[in-house]
Order: C-alpha cells, then sequence, then structure tokens
C-alpha cells in the first residue's frame, strides 16, 4: 500500500515537473503586463490627490483588520495547544503559559479592541463577527480549563502550584469521583474529542468569515469610488515608474525569498527533517507551523512507543522492551550482567492475601529494583512474578555488589512496612563481556533454578 502511494507521488511529481507554467515564465508576463498598465494608467491619469488617500487609508483599514483576524486565530490556537499540552504532559508550565496568553497578552481581546478603533464603525459585520469568534472562544476556554483541571487532579498535582482559575475551577461530585484513568480519558475527550474539534472548526470558521466580510465591504466601497476616481489620479503618473521597479523588485524577490525556500523544503521534506526557517515570511510562518506538527508527530510516536514497551502495573519495561534490548545488546561488543529475578512462593501471596496485595507486593518489588540498581541499568518486568535486569559496563567481577544489592532488597522485603507479608527474591545472574548471546539468558536460568534449589530468597552466579 505504501510502495503504491510513493509511487503515486513520484508520478505526480514527475508530472508536475514536465507541465505547468514556470514561475521564471510568469514572473516575466506580470511585469510584461505590468508595464502594460502602468502606460494605460499613464494615459488615464486626471487626478489622484484626495482619493489616493482614501484608498490608502482603506488598505490600511484592510491590513490592520487581516491582522487582528490573525491575532485572534493566533490567540485561539496558542490557547488550545497549551491545553492540549497540558493534558498530555501535566507539565505546570504550559497551564502558566495558558493563563498568560488568556489573562495578561490577551491577543483575542486586544484584536477586537483595535479592531473597533480603526474600524469606527465602516463595517460593523466585520465587527460583530470578530466579537462572535471571541465569543465562541471564551467557550472553548471553558472546556480547555475544564479539561486541564480534570488531567490535574488525575495525577494528583499540587493545586497551589497551578493558576487560580485552574485551581478555583468547580467540578461535579460524579467527576471529583471518577478514578485517575476516567479522569485523564475524560480530559484527552474534552480537547480531543470530536465535540471539540466541530466546536473549534466554528471558532476557525467564524474567524476566517472576518477576511471574507472584511472583502466584501472594501469592494462595495471600492464600488462607491468608481465615479470619483477621474478625481482621484493625480498622483499616478509618480506611481507608474514606482510600479515599474516594485515589479523588478518583486521578480527579485521571487527568485530569492520564493524559489529558493521551496528548494530548501523539498529537500528537508526528502530527507524526513523539521524545514529551515528561511525565505518571507509566509514561507517562514508555514515552516513554523509545520515544525510544530512534525515534533508533535514525533512525541505522539515516542509516546505510543513508552506505552507499547512498559508494564502498566509496575511502571518498568515490559517483555517487548526486554525482547528489543536483547537484539540492540546482540552485536555490541559491550561487557553486560543478567539478572533473572523470581518472587518466591508468590502463589500462596495471592491465595493467602488476595490478588491485590499481591499485585502491591509485585509493585513494591519494582520500587526496590529500580531503586537499587543504576538509573543506566535496565530494570524489566517480563512475566507474572518474573523480573530481569540487564546491567551495561558491567564484569563479571563485579559479584560482589550485585549480591549486596540483592541482599538489601532481600532485608527491605523481610521487613516490610504496612500490611505487606514477608516474601523474598531469588535471583540467578550470569556475564557476558561480548553483549547479549543466546546462551546468557539460559545460563542465567540455570543460576536462578540453583538459588531456589538452595533454599530461595538469595543470589547465584553462573560458573
Amino acid at each position: 500500500m505504501n510502495e503504491q502511494m510513493n509511487h503515486t507521488m513520484s508520478e505526480q511529481n514527475k508530472n508536475s515537473t514536465l507541465r505547468g507554467i514556470r514561475i521564471q515564465t510568469l514572473s516575466f508576463w506580470i511585469v510584461a503586463c505590468t508595464l502594460v498598465v502602468a502606460v494605460l494608467i499613464g494615459l488615464g491619469i486626471v487626478d489622484v490627490l484626495n482619493e489616493c488617500r482614501d484608498l490608502v487609508n482603506m488598505t490600511k483599514e484592510y491590513i490592520l483588520t487581516q491582522n487582528d483576524v490573525m491575532n485572534m486565530s493566533l490567540g485561539s490556537d496558542y490557547l488550545t495547544e497549551k491545553a492540549r499540552q497540558y493534558v498530555i504532559t501535566q507539565d505546570p508550565r504550559y497551564a502558566d503559559a495558558y493563563f498568560t496568553e488568556a489573562d495578561v497578552t490577551q491577543r483575542r481581546d486586544q484584536a477586537l479592541q483595535s479592531m473597533q478603533d480603526h474600524l469606527r464603525g465602516n463595517d460593523e459585520v466585520s465587527l460583530q463577527r470578530l466579537a462572535d469568534s471571541l465569543s465562541l472562544s471564551n467557550a472553548l476556554m471553558d472546556q480547555e480549563i475544564h479539561a486541564m483541571k480534570l488531567a490535574a487532579l488525575s495525577v494528583d498535582a499540587d493545586l497551589l502550584a497551578l493558576p487560580t482559575r485552574l485551581r478555583d475551577y468547580p467540578l461535579t461530585r460524579e467527576e471529583q469521583d471518577y478514578s485517575p484513568q476516567k479522569m485523564r480519558d475524560t480530559a484527552y475527550d474534552l480537547v480531543f474529542g470530536t465535540g471539540y474539534q466541530e466546536a473549534k472548526k466554528e471558532t476557525t470558521d467564524t474567524i476566517a468569515s472576518v477576511t471574507t466580510s472584511v472583502i466584501s465591504s472594501c469592494s462595495t466601497r471600492q464600488l462607491e469610488r468608481e465615479n470619483s476616481m477621474q478625481n482621484a489620479l493625480i498622483r499616478q503618473s509618480i506611481y507608474t515608474t514606482l510600479i515599474v521597479l516594485l515589479v523588478i523588485l518583486a521578480y527579485l524577490m521571487i527568485a530569492a525569498l520564493i524559489l529558493k525556500p521551496i528548494r530548501v523544503y523539498i529537500n528537508c521534506m526528502k530527507n524526513n527533517n523539521a524545514l529551515d526557517i528561511t525565505g518571507a515570511y509566509e514561507f517562514k510562518y508555514l515552516a513554523i507551523t509545520y515544525n510544530n506538527v512534525y515534533r508533535m508527530a514525533v512525541a505522539n510516536q515516542n509516546m505510543l512507543r513508552y506505552k507499547a514497551e512498559t508494564d502498566a502495573l509496575t511502571g518498568l519495561l515490559n517483555r517487548e522492551a526486554f525482547e528489543q534490548l536483547k537484539i540492540r545488546f546482540h552485536d555490541i561488543p559491550h561487557p553486560i550482567t543478567l539478572l533473572l529475578i523470581d518472587v518466591d512462593v508468590f502463589k500462596s501471596i495471592n491465595d493467602n492475601y488476595g490478588h491485590e496485595t499481591g499485585d502491591r507486593a509485585l509493585i513494591r518489588t519494582a520500587s526496590l529494583l529500580r531503586d537499587n540498581f543504576r538509573a543506566h541499568d535496565h530494570v524489566l518486568r517480563i512475566g507474572g512474578d518474573e523480573f530481569a535486569v540487564i546491567m551495561e559496563e558491567n564484569h563479571a567481577g563485579r559479584t560482589e555488589i550485585i549480591r549486596d544489592k540483592i541482599d538489601r532488597i532481600n532485608w527491605a522485603l523481610q521487613h516490610p512496612q504496612g500490611d505487606l507479608p514477608k516474601f523474598s527474591l531469588s535471583v540467578g545472574v550470569a556475564f557476558s563481556e561480548e553483549g547479549y548471546e543466546d546462551e546468557l539468558f539460559r545460563q542465567a536460568d540455570q543460576a536462578l533454578y540453583k538459588t531456589k534449589e538452595n533454599g530461595r530468597c538469595g543470589c547465584t552466579f553462573y560458573d
């Protein structure tokens, strides 16, 4: 399927190379046509002074309005981005950034105020649409804050460290009784679900409609002045020369700011890299937007990979991760140590104390293993009550260090806190000086079996 898609895209690229108007040719005809228009404008000069001022003011209003629309859109999208980032990561920095935009920067409110200032009643329809978009964005804010509050509670975050509006956001009694997982799922649905997407699209469409409204208003005002343009062409003779220079300059800018960035972007995309920030403003904006989506996709892939390789109960790496590590270390000629670990009489813990206590025993075991081994050692749960540790750059002469770690862990398990029962671990250890070998697992397993034969609660090294 992918090969077919790649083949189709390749064919499309070939077709686009063979057919279509070249930018250089198009630029040449633009310059030629502009020269003809400049001659016609020069022949039709009558008077431009007063109407030129009106047209300049209208252009300024249009540019300012477009900036306001852009700021409204950027502010709304920024709030959405920070709310989603907080729901995903629960990093308080995103919550702070969110409320800084909402309560301090206020790009959306400032955009509406700016538009009211420079339009001054000339376009009430556009003003009303921008106000409507602000109302829709504010409605989304309530949903975003709701999602962030649930996300914060799902990880038992310190509410005092969060912004006041988020901390004081009320939840229903039913929501407060949700499990952490349900809180996370509800939070994700609030900012990623279909309902949110539809509301976001409605907001975006309303913001976009402001541009349509402004264009329509400008067109109407231009038509009203067509009859008076005869008296507004005095300065057009000066602009004729400027048009010629601007068109030539535009041609040079197209080559430097459009053609060159396009080639750079194509190479970046072929190499599956982020885009270089280069070229005209629009291209820089495109590159930044693309890079944000690119990084988000990479982050999502990493998150999915993490979930696939992590044991849900203990938070350790799982069997799938163990298989990947075996492949990774197979061809690396560095010394490694493999520990295979079993929880002694784990079945009796489940039978006598219940599966919940058994799960707590596994969690306690995982915690002790993680705390006693090095940060760069790989601690895994590879089965029900089976654990493993892969130690990199660890030589066979360090047996006493490993034995001391296991003894400390077993001592802690033999002196439990709370209502956990006493239990212990049996460990088998095997060394390899040439990375992971096929015999390494069998050797560690034989050492583990020897530990169990000798009464459990100990550590045996394969000889």
